[in-house]
């Protein structure tokens, strides 16, 4: 089996680390970044199979970092965008924006599995 790798993108220390645990636990391995700018580093890096990342981070928002991986060729992976700030008219343009899906914080830890093995299927 060919271990996926997903970037976790949050700068919540706590919500980073329960992530990665979550993550690891479940097969993948797990690459992080504090905010966009530094999550797209990593990605260059590492190449990532998925992307979870929050909306609301200092220097490169949600919306930032969509757009920029979006934007570049190399890094068209799936996105999963987390918020504590959630509303209908956001998730839609999450969605719009180039987001994969979007789940609401506190995270339901069994659906975002499940999104993932559906957006990563085995190869």
């Amino acid at each position: 089996m060919n271990q996926k790798t997903i970037l976790v993108v949050d700068d919540n220390l706590g919500f980073r680390l329960m992530l990665q645990k979550l993550l690891e636990s479940a097969g993948y391995r797990v690459i992080t970044g504090e905010e966009g700018q530094s999550a797209l580093e990593a990605a260059w890096d590492s190449r990532p199979d998925l992307v979870v990342s929050d909306m609301d981070m200092p220097i490169n928002d949600g919306y930032k970092t969509i757009e920029m991986f979006r934007s570049d060729p190399d890094l068209q992976v799936p996105m999963i965008i987390v918020s504590g700030v959630v509303d209908v008219r956001d998730t839609r343009l999450v969605l719009d924006a180039g987001a994969s899906a979007f789940f609401p914080k506190p995270v339901d830890q069994a659906a975002l599995l499940a999104r993932i093995a559906e957006l990563l299927p085995e190869s």
